[in-house]
């Protein structure tokens, strides 16, 4: 996915952000009620509803009201090009990339691949022994960065790291669901989870000059098309920038490539 440059202009913690997950947590549905909405917040230039009067800049109004019409064409994007699991698992099959499963005791229950796993670590593993660079593919601990400003450890073990967990440039989390449910409650958690990761990692640059590239994959059609809401919520934190790369479907095929090449050649 691309980052739109009017809003990655915007710094990651400009209060711009944080009306916009306002306006998330409002679940408006239907074109009618956001239109409502919208009126109330320019007539008030404020929060409507509110026992406690709190301004808005209309100029933040203005962009609000543009985001919610560029972020719909990107949620329509994305769900252009997530993948059914029979045609990730081709891919695989013509990358000779090794598939495992997650398996659940039910067995009543989709037994879904780790096909995106397998993709984004086979790509991964290529590129970086072309380069002459590590990369750690299964962080069975949590990735650690130290400077003289300070030291920062991830919140949680990631999925994959260049070169290595010890202040690698550049770290991944992967979020696929191939069930024939309609998703629930850990497609939220996932959000979440992506949106602690990158929210500290942003805090630490903050303090210590360094950078590194957050990246998220997410696939799995039949289950995102049920979690759409929470589809945007990973659009949303893209366009902030505190996900760098948001690699949505097939763009593992294509796009991941590609950045792999660019980590793994810089500062080797």
């Amino acid at each position: 996915m691309k980052r739109i440059s009017r809003y990655s202009e915007l710094k990651w913690s400009h209060e711009f952000w944080s009306l916009v997950r306002y306006y998330r947590s409002l679940r408006l549905r239907g074109e009618d009620s956001i239109a409502d909405f919208l009126g109330s917040l320019k007539n008030e230039t404020g929060l409507p509803k509110q026992t406690t009067k709190f301004p808005i800049d209309p100029q933040l109004i203005d962009m609000l009201e543009l985001y919610i019409t560029d972020s719909k064409s990107l949620l329509v994007s994305a769900l252009g090009i997530l993948r059914l699991e029979e045609g990730a698992l081709a891919y695989c099959r013509k990358m000779k990339f090794l598939v495992g499963k997650t398996a659940t005791k039910n067995q009543s229950h989709h037994q879904s691949s780790k096909t995106l796993i397998a993709a984004v670590s086979g790509v991964a593993a290529k590129v970086c022994k072309s380069e002459g660079v590590d990369v750690n593919l299964d962080p069975q601990r949590r990735a650690i960065w130290f400077s003289d400003q300070g030291l920062h450890v991830s919140a949680r073990n990631l999925d994959g790291a260049i070169p290595s967990l010890e202040n690698p440039r550049a770290i991944w989390e992967i979020k696929e669901y191939w069930g024939k449910t309609k998703g629930g409650s850990k497609m939220s958690d996932a959000v979440y989870e992506c949106h602690l990761v990158g929210l500290e990692l942003r805090m630490f640059e903050a303090t210590s000059g360094a950078h590194i590239e957050h990246i998220v994959f997410v696939d799995g059609k039949e289950q995102w098309e049920h979690r759409k809401s929470d589809l945007l919520r990973f659009i949303d934190l893209h366009q902030q920038g505190l996900i760098d790369h948001l690699f949505v479907g097939s763009e593992v095929e294509t796009d991941w490539p590609k950045l792999v090449k660019k980590i793994a050649s810089s500062k080797k």
